[in-house]
């Protein structure tokens, strides 16, 4: 979902931003690495100029997850999408604190994904995190 062709798509790609910019928030402040990832998703993308000024305003100030998800229409795909873009962006500093865990979980309601959905995701991802440490381990970084 990272690539909008259509004006649905760009909606989304815009509201998925702005929900890891508020995931990236969570801690106390945004890390480079977070910041560079936010900067990757924008450029290139066929945001208007006010588009980009509300993204690079919220790197500084973001928005509440609840605005930013008002009246938004998502599939269950779409929004089960954003969530694992949310631990994406959480994990890039290769570490996922409490604050922002907390942050997802409350996205994830306010996106009405059920319980027994967020815990696959979470599960999911923490099998990621366990594959990634067992290949570092067999190569010794």
């Amino acid at each position: 979902m990272l690539q909008a062709s259509t004006e649905k798509e760009k909606r989304l790609l815009f509201a998925s931003i702005r929900l890891m910019i508020c995931v990236g928030h969570a801690d106390g402040y945004m890390g480079e690495k977070e910041v560079n990832r936010i900067y990757q998703l924008v450029e290139g993308k066929h945001f208007t100029l006010q588009e980009r000024r509300i993204l690079m305003s919220d790197l500084d100030d973001p928005k509440s997850p609840e605005s930013i998800v008002r009246g938004m229409s998502m599939t269950p795909t779409e929004k089960l999408t954003i969530l694992r873009q949310l631990y994406q962006i959480a994990l890039i500093d290769r570490k996922l604190s409490p604050a922002e865990e907390r942050e997802i979980r409350r996205i994830a309601c306010l996106l009405d994904i059920p319980e027994e959905k967020q815990r696959q995701v979470e599960e999911w991802i923490y099998e990621g995190i366990s594959w990634r440490n067992r290949w570092e381990e067999i190569v010794g970084e």
